[in-house]
């Protein structure tokens, strides 16, 4: 029961923190002027960084956005 409890504690805390950089990116996301954003629109984006975790969210920092 102790191995059980550990992992779903594991489990938990791993979610909570892949929700919390979700929801930071995805206000970034809505933040950004359209103009701003490369490659793909903002609901493409938006699914990319909520379907694809961690890969979506680290393509979103490194190339979404226009360096300006």
């Amino acid at each position: 029961m102790h191995n059980l409890t550990v992992a779903l504690v594991t489990v938990v805390a791993i979610m909570s923190v892949v929700v919390w950089f979700d929801r930071r990116l995805l206000a970034d996301l809505a933040g950004t002027p359209d103009r701003d954003l490369r490659h793909f629109d903002r609901r493409t984006w938006a699914l990319i960084i909520v379907l694809s975790f961690p890969i979506g969210p680290m393509l979103y920092l490194g190339l979404a956005k226009d360096q300006r």
